[in-house]
């Protein structure tokens, strides 16, 4: 007949594997997903008006702590803890400069506050402060966020591109020989200069880097450009870069959190 000591420890076993159980199923539903905000508690001008174009989104990556993402067209990098369903971010670090009017400070503003998370029965995640809804997230286009292959043999001769009718990004890879990349490579974002020119660079695991030289309103220069190989996609990365904007600071500092994913075999 089993004592009340075991018949204790027993219990207590039972309900600390069931909580661990309980917390792992939400975490592998928080981490890895990438979430697009679709309500923000607070400012006085409407939702849309604040985020007419691009909306804010969020990816947690565990292996690194940190929250990445965008603050609609401004890419960050923030550390975050998490303790069950006790939520906290550290300060936000735009990585890219862009002005993206009163939406971005609102967005990081909020992130500062928050304390506390929930996935609600509809697969929403929704950010607290304290009791006080603050911001909802839903998974952005149903999907979760594409795992890098161990094998960057995947990365192809073709066509990478994004286009969302206002913006559009061009990549022609048209030689791959070893680690050694080429291609021809094109900007047209909204209400920025378009520019088009070649692409010579390095493949070293996930992370292709190297020197884009193009051509913008007749004017030719060369600056270092950075993507992330994620299945059959580039994201791009941004990070420091030196005095004359022609070189990144640190390569192992480059947070890869492009809204605009090129995607192999889209172009026009």
């Amino acid at each position: 007949m089993k004592t009340p000591t075991a018949l204790f420890i027993a219990f207590l076993t039972i309900i600390l594997s069931s909580c661990s159980s309980t917390k792992k199923t939400v975490d592998n539903k928080l981490y890895g997903t990438l979430w697009e905000l679709e309500y923000l508690s607070g400012p006085r001008i409407a939702f849309q008006g604040l985020y007419p174009d691009r909306k804010p989104q969020i990816t947690f990556v565990e292996e690194t702590g940190r929250a990445e993402g965008t603050n609609s067209c401004n890419g960050y990098s923030a550390p975050f803890t998490i303790d069950g369903n006790k939520l906290s971010f550290g300060e936000p670090g735009p990585t890219t400069l862009m002005f993206c009017g009163q939406g971005e400070a609102f967005f990081v503003n909020t992130m500062k506050k928050i304390t506390a998370y929930t996935i609600d029965k509809d697969g929403k995640l929704n950010l607290f402060m304290d009791d006080v809804p603050m911001m909802r997230f839903k998974i952005k286009d149903n999907s979760t966020a594409v795992k890098i292959p161990e094998d960057t043999s995947l990365l192809n001769t073709g066509c990478y591109a994004f286009d969302d009718s206002k913006s559009s990004i061009e990549f022609d890879i048209t030689s791959v020989k070893a680690n050694k990349i080429k291609g021809m490579l094109s900007y047209n974002l909204y209400e920025k200069d378009a520019n088009k020119g070649s692409f010579l660079g390095t493949l070293n695991g996930d992370k292709l880097i190297g020197k884009y030289t193009f051509s913008s309103e007749g004017t030719e220069s060369v600056r270092e450009v950075a993507f992330q190989v994620k299945g059959i996609s580039l994201v791009e990365g941004y990070g420091s870069v030196n005095e004359t904007g022609t070189k990144f600071k640190d390569p192992n500092k480059i947070s890869y959190t492009s809204a605009m994913p090129l995607t192999l075999g889209s172009c026009k």
